[in-house]
């Protein structure tokens, strides 16, 4: 018996393996629901922070929000990051798009906020802002203040992307654990129906083996080839040897 378990160990890797493959082509399928909506959110509360312009001086317009010349709207800025999450759109590439349009929403109106979260003096990034509006040439200390926005708002980014990448992927692992799980279970439950059906499946050994191979099933997914084939060569090396 223990050596018919090891002979077949690396087809029992291999078939958990598919299992786990198959709960992520059910994450796959469903990320239309919302699934791809997971991370982002982070993201788009960040950009509407720092793009938010604030008032000016005049009583007249407290609370009010200037738009910065030759910017997109803020809306549009989270919309079209927001696309590019859902659709999947490498990483580096999303970071490079959403630097670009936040650079162009940069304004005397949000260079408080822009500043702050960059680690940028207020007064220097709001007179850069002015002079780019404006189309005025940069003096040498302005360029070194713009550059190091830049560098500033290139780390946010990064951090912010990344971290959200990371939520995503935890949460479509744990999806897809959960997916596999059910499937096991569903499995186990078939076959003892049909092996054994006179003994209740709830909590018998069939039922606890459903389990372990759908909580392993994720974690073999992306090795199971290469360990199941490493299994059998190994095997069969050492069958060759007591021979």
């Amino acid at each position: 018996m223990k050596t018919s378990i090891i002979q077949n160990l690396p087809n029992i890797i291999a078939a958990i393996g598919g299992l786990g493959t198959a709960a992520f082509g059910l994450v796959d399928a469903v990320k239309p629901c919302g699934v791809n909506h997971i991370g982002f959110t982070r993201i788009s509360q960040a950009v509407e922070t720092i793009t938010t312009t604030n008032a000016q001086a005049n009583d007249n317009q407290n609370n009010a929000q200037l738009q910065p010349a030759n910017a997109i709207p803020q809306g549009n800025i989270v919309a079209s990051l927001k696309a590019n999450w859902y659709n999947g759109t490498d990483l580096g590439s999303q970071k490079s798009i959403a630097k670009s349009l936040i650079k162009m929403r940069l304004s005397e109106g949000n260079a408080a906020n822009l500043a702050s979260a960059t680690g940028i003096n207020a007064a220097a990034l709001k007179s850069v802002a002015t002079k780019i509006s404006s189309g005025t040439k940069l003096e040498t200390d302005e360029s070194d203040v713009f550059a190091r926005f830049d560098f500033g708002l290139t780390a946010l980014l990064d951090e912010l992307y990344q971290h959200a990448d990371q939520v995503y992927r935890n949460w479509t692992r744990i999806l897809a654990a959960a997916f596999a799980i059910t499937l096991a279970l569903l499995g186990g439950w078939t076959l003892h129906a049909n092996l054994d059906p006179t003994h209740n499946y709830l909590w018998s050994n069939d039922m606890a083996i459903a389990l372990i191979v759908g909580f392993l099933a994720i974690p073999l997914a992306p090795i199971a080839k290469d360990l199941s084939t490493a299994l059998s060569t190994a095997v069969n090396t050492l069958q060759q040897v007591k021979k």
